[in-house]
């Protein structure tokens, strides 16, 4: 098993850390996963290939065509395997499976697998995704189809008759839980809030729950810290400028995600949609109280009283200051998440659902 003929190939394009990127890493370093020798195939530099090199898992970088283009469909995608079996032969590697980490790697995947007549997997992750983006990266054209989230998974049956798409949650390792942080005595006055500039993390739901409340006079935190750079108002308008008591910082983007978590003692999660949702996963891992829209598999881990509705500022409004206004006596669940976490989202679990999977195409 342990020969170069038994590699699978992973293909991500995108290197920054985000939640596509820490999960696949998450299983590239995985003890389970040695035994099928992982290769990792992205865009040159950043975060995941130098992930990479700290775990010992061999990387091949490449420029990523725009497979969908006109010049990626006549041209850009061959000339892309063509490099990337050169680069494969040079280190005496020949995969026996494929493995795109997102639809958007499907054209390039469907090409490589075809060159060495490897088995051809797929992960499906973007909430965003549609039956018309399904039909034209050709997923149903791979012989094994995982979704990482429960709601997702069942969407994505719909368009597909011919074959089951299973459901391999993403996971955590179990050395990345702390303690649950001892809960401060009065409400925050600084709050960390997760996600990205892009419009479906929801940060502009947040800024007009704050606008809501500051019209009724709430008495709010006096700062909020967003894990990334600000918006463009042209394609996410957060209308800062009606915030008349808050600041609001933007902090970049973010390494090391745990340790930043830990400094807060209020974590809040706008997004309008997830398929997993794996930054609310390691906000509670880490031990930190949270508050989340119902996105990705948040409500299979917190109550409902400490959860909102996605794209509804007015319901986060409603949590937000029944949170604040009664701090002393909220109880966060941090204790019973981890729990919950533990029993359902173990990255062991992915692991032992992957290899039944590979030994499947390998036969």
């Amino acid at each position: 098993m342990n020969a170069v003929s038994d590699t699978v190939l992973f293909i991500q394009n995108r290197t920054h850390r985000a939640g596509a990127q820490t999960c696949l890493m998450r299983l590239l370093r995985h003890e389970g996963m040695r035994r099928w020798n992982p290769v990792l195939l992205c865009s040159p530099g950043g975060w995941l290939p130098a992930e990479c090199a700290r775990y010992g898992v061999a990387v091949i970088e490449q420029e990523f065509p725009r497979s969908r283009s006109l010049s990626g469909r006549l041209f850009g995608n061959a000339v892309f395997a063509r490099e990337v079996v050169k680069k494969l032969g040079v280190r005496g590697l020949r995969p026996s499976i494929i493995h795109a980490n997102d639809h958007q790697e499907g054209l390039l995947g469907l090409k490589l697998a075809a060159h060495f007549n490897a088995g051809s997997a797929m992960f499906l992750r973007s909430p965003g995704m549609t039956e018309d983006d399904y039909r034209k990266y050709r997923c149903g054209e791979y012989q094994f189809l995982s979704a990482v989230g429960d709601e997702f998974r069942d969407r994505a049956q719909g368009w597909e008759s011919a074959k089951n798409i299973e459901l391999i949650h993403d996971g955590i390792y179990a050395d990345e839980f702390l303690p649950p942080k001892l809960k401060a005595s009065l409400p925050p006055q600084r709050v960390l809030v997760v996600g990205s500039p892009l419009d479906w993390k929801g940060w502009a739901d947040l800024t007009d729950a704050l606008h809501l409340l500051e019209g009724k006079g709430v008495a709010l935190p006096a700062a909020f810290d967003f894990t990334g750079v600000s918006p463009d108002p042209a394609y996410n308008d957060l209308k800062l400028a009606r915030l008349s008591k808050i600041q609001c910082n933007f902090l970049g983007r973010v390494e090391g995600f745990r340790d930043l978590v830990r400094t807060y003692d209020l974590v809040i999660n706008p997004s309008r949609m997830e398929t997993f949702g794996m930054a609310a996963i390691e906000v509670l891992a880490a031990g930190v109280p949270l508050l989340s829209s119902r996105s990705g598999v948040i409500e299979q881990v917190l109550s409902a009283a400490i959860l909102f509705e996605p794209y509804d500022p007015a319901s986060l409004a409603v949590v937000l200051d029944a949170v604040l206004g009664r701090w002393s006596g909220v109880d966060f669940g941090v204790v019973q998440a981890q729990a919950a976490i533990c029993d359902k989202f173990l990255v062991d679990r992915a692991v032992r659902k992957l290899d039944a999977a590979y030994l499947d195409l390998s036969r």
